[in-house]
């Protein structure tokens, strides 16, 4: 019996193609060639909050941006070390003018000598100082900013939980439990909890539970704080992908037995239904990345005019 062959993604190459497709949505020339093979390349390290990343340039194409009247009053091309000096004296030498390229400082600062310039496509920027080559992505951050009220994940399905309260039962105790008892509950929460985040207290009546400001006492420390706004962005989802559904009836399931062979479509690799929270969400191939399996998007079900 043959296995399922899937198509392999290569990690670095799609990040590369994701990290250039960014880029352009957001109005800046990108693209991914071979660096030119040349002298006056700088290449360096940028260090910030969310991580690092490291780049090259074009020492004096960097130095040209800078300082545009100073080309016409030079009798002869910059020294490059008198470059890689004003580089590194600069506060902010690069202005990427891109959240993900933001830094903190840049360290390893160097000239590179056309033998060891990478001879593999790299994806490059457009900045205001000159052409950007990344040799070393950053890593990708989270999305962290407040959820619209019309995001096209809005709806999505979130499970409220009642907690009336709590009670401490030793092991022996629950092994004696049985049919008939009842169990005292020892503290009052009446919590409204949503994914373990604490939104506040109910009241029980006879039409319903009547939601009341959260108390001092009602939000455990494992919950958030008394009042706290919850970031409805920041909340997990639980994804889940679907190979394929299949009828069949309870005489048919009967029936199954270890090792049955249950047909499927031949396309079934590339319609993986993705859901957030048990609503589809998108559709996607089934590949391989990294030695794991994983799912690349082909059609993301956003509204209409959503970006």
């Amino acid at each position: 019996m043959s296995a399922l062959k899937l198509r392999r993604v290569d990690a670095s190459a799609h990040a590369h193609a994701q990290a250039i497709q960014r880029w352009r949505r957001a109005g800046r020339d990108a693209g991914l060639e071979q660096m030119p093979q040349r002298r006056g390349y700088l290449r360096f390290r940028a260090q910030g909050e969310g991580g690092g990343w490291q780049g090259l340039i074009m020492a004096h194409d960097w130095l040209h941006h800078s300082i545009p009247t100073l080309q016409p009053l030079l009798r002869a091309e910059c020294p490059l070390p008198s470059i890689v000096a004003l580089f590194r004296a600069v506060p902010r030498p690069l202005l990427p003018d891109v959240d993900e390229l933001g830094y903190r400082e840049l360290c390893d600062i160097e000239c590179v000598a056309p033998t060891r310039l990478p001879t593999y496509p790299l994806p490059w920027i457009a900045t205001p100082r000159g052409r950007l080559w990344l040799q070393q992505l950053p890593t990708p951050g989270t999305a962290c900013g407040p959820l619209e009220a019309d995001a096209w994940l809005g709806d999505l399905p979130l499970r409220l939980t009642f907690v009336l309260g709590i009670s401490h039962l030793s092991l022996a105790s629950r092994l004696r439990l049985a049919q008939g008892d009842v169990l005292r509950i020892n503290r009052l929460t009446r919590q409204c909890l949503l994914i373990q985040q604490c939104l506040g207290t109910f009241t029980l009546t006879q039409e319903g539970l009547r939601m009341q400001p959260t108390l001092a006492d009602a939000c455990p420390e494992e919950t958030s704080g008394p009042g706290a706004q919850i970031d409805l962005g920041a909340l997990p989802v639980r994804l889940e992908f679907v190979l394929a559904t299949h009828a069949t009836d309870l005489a048919m399931l009967a029936q199954i037995s270890d090792g049955q062979l249950i047909p499927l479509p031949g396309d079934v690799a590339r319609n993986i239904e993705v859901r957030a929270n048990g609503k589809p969400v998108a559709r996607g191939e089934l590949v391989q990345l990294d030695g794991q399996l994983g799912v690349e998007l082909l059609d993301v079900y956003r509204d209409r005019g959503d970006e």
